[in-house]
């Protein structure tokens, strides 16, 4: 088992970095939100790295260079933020304020600078030890604060990604290609890695299961399967970067210039149709109807109730309906009328489809026969 773990770790290992280095002289995107990402990559093969020098015996012979590597890994949430922000927010830049995310770090080096390297070597080698069998209370105290730390930054995570959700519903009426869903399914399956492997330290401390290393190989693997599926399914898809910058709701006039605007609205996308372009944004929109966007958003949020995503999509799922009852064309299809509505995906036009009618295109189209 021990050959294997080895072979596995250092396989697993090669893909972590080549997964970097890739990042590092990619062309497409973003290049500060690529080196961000390759960063976060490498924090964890350094992780991996140095719990495999452990496993291997080479600190050992080398104790003063253990644990180093290990603390590198106290930058992996930090890193994953700050690309969640540079994705989210289209002026993000890396300031001297981003600094105190290595605070952790500083204060994690200062301890080991304390309490291990300036120890001498039978002490360094006691605790390393200790730290492998989880039997310490330093090393139970490190695995506490460590999960909160993680959690923490992960909710930020979900907080961020989320206002970005509510932005781009506001704003644009095609949001396919720029939700970041597979960002949102990564942080998903990173918090219940956390939360696994905060288990699996509870196992460890309290020593009721042992954990050996085949367990942690076959965990190791799994979530690296899942990270890069969504990985390589974020790369390719197009970036759009969003300043998720707040939206300021403003007043929009009295009643009587509101009913007015709103009638200009109604009439404007009853015969105009604008919402058939499958690229219309909030801004378009407004640029059609002569008022400033900041002042359309309010219009469709405040007397509307809705976001300018589902206003649009609502006239759209009308005009399917009305083509798809009106239509003598026996031969016509749920995708050609998708695409003429404005949809440019199948999954979003039937779930907005059963949104508004409670029924699939197909089983309404069915229904006019």
């Amino acid at each position: 088992m021990a050959e294997v773990f080895q072979i596995v770790t250092l396989l697993v290992l090669f893909q972590l970095f080549f997964i970097a280095v890739f990042l590092f002289f990619s062309r497409k995107g973003r290049k500060l939100s690529n080196y961000l990402l390759a960063f976060f990559f490498l924090s964890l093969a350094f992780g991996l790295l140095d719990y495999y020098l452990l496993s291997s015996g080479f600190y050992a012979f080398r104790p003063e260079l253990a644990l180093f590597l290990n603390s590198l890994v106290i930058f992996h949430a930090p890193l994953l933020l700050l690309y969640t922000q540079s994705l989210t927010r289209r002026d993000f830049r890396l300031r001297p304020v981003h600094l105190l995310h290595a605070l952790p770090f500083a204060l994690v080096m200062a301890m080991l600078a304390v309490f291990y390297y300036s120890q001498p070597p039978e002490t360094q080698q006691q605790v390393l030890a200790d730290v492998q069998k989880g039997e310490d209370l330093s090393t139970i105290l490190v695995s506490v604060f460590g999960l909160i730390y993680e959690i923490s930054y992960l909710v930020a995570i979900k907080l961020q990604l989320r206002r970005y959700r509510e932005t781009i519903l506001e704003h644009f009426s095609n949001i396919d290609k720029i939700n970041l869903n597979w960002l949102n399914f990564l942080v998903n399956v990173f918090i219940i890695s956390v939360l696994a492997s905060a288990l699996a330290n509870i196992l460890r401390h309290s020593q009721l299961v042992p954990m050996d290393q085949g367990a942690i190989l076959v965990g190791l693997v799994g979530l690296l399967f899942f990270i890069n599926s969504v990985l390589f399914k974020g790369l390719h898809q197009n970036e759009i970067f969003l300043g998720a910058e707040e939206i300021r709701h403003e007043s929009v006039a009295s009643p009587e210039a509101t009913h007015s605007l709103l009638e200009r609205l109604r009439s404007h996308l009853a015969s105009g149709k604008p919402y058939l372009d499958p690229h219309l944004t909030l801004k378009d929109l407004a640029a059609q109807l002569g008022m400033p966007s900041r002042q359309l958003s309010t219009l469709i949020n405040a007397e509307l109730g809705k976001s300018f995503f589902d206003l649009i999509n609502g006239y759209r799922i009308e005009e399917a309906k009305r083509i798809l009852r009106e239509s003598s064309d026996p031969k016509l299809t749920i995708l050609e009328v998708m695409y003429e509505v404005g949809f440019n995906s199948k999954s979003s036009f039937n779930t907005a489809f059963k949104k508004y009618t409670g029924s699939t295109p197909s089983a309404f189209k069915d229904r006019q026969s």
